[in-house]
């Protein structure tokens, strides 16, 4: 009976671990809109954003369209909830639509990115406070 217990807790320490290394990557997505940015606006413009997030290296991917704008900054702002503004904690390089590639997070970064309280604002000419903007969350 005690060699049953060691093993099966053996076993489920093993399916722990598994369970465990296939979370470290994450699956995120963000819909920006001029309804999200603050102040709200009647922009056409509209964007998504396609990451993942490998928590045992910190790199984040990401994948980002847009229509309907000219950005003249695309940056990753947080830590706020939806409805609210934080300050940029970096940038993504300025390109036409779709533009990819990867970050590495910090401890900090990362951590708001998983609470859902990082978001992406796409600035122009014409909306310098942020044209279209969306909140990052977990698919």
């Amino acid at each position: 009976m005690h060699v049953t217990h060691k093993l099966i807790g053996a076993a489920f320490g093993l399916l722990t671990a598994i369970t465990a290394a296939r979370a470290e990557t994450v699956s995120l997505a963000a819909q920006l809109f001029g309804s999200n940015a603050i102040p709200q606006n009647k922009s056409d413009a509209f964007g998504e954003g396609q990451f993942r997030y490998d928590g045992q290296t910190g790199k984040l991917d990401y994948y980002l369209t847009y229509d309907g704008t000219a950005p003249t900054r695309i940056d990753l702002h947080g830590p706020a909830r939806a409805g609210e503004n934080a300050a940029p904690v970096l940038a993504f390089p300025l390109s036409a639509s779709p533009l990819s590639g990867s970050v590495t997070l910090t401890k900090a970064q990362a951590d708001s990115l998983l609470a859902g309280t990082l978001y992406v604002d796409m600035h122009s000419a014409a909306y310098a406070e942020g044209e279209i903007r969306g909140q990052i969350k977990k698919q």
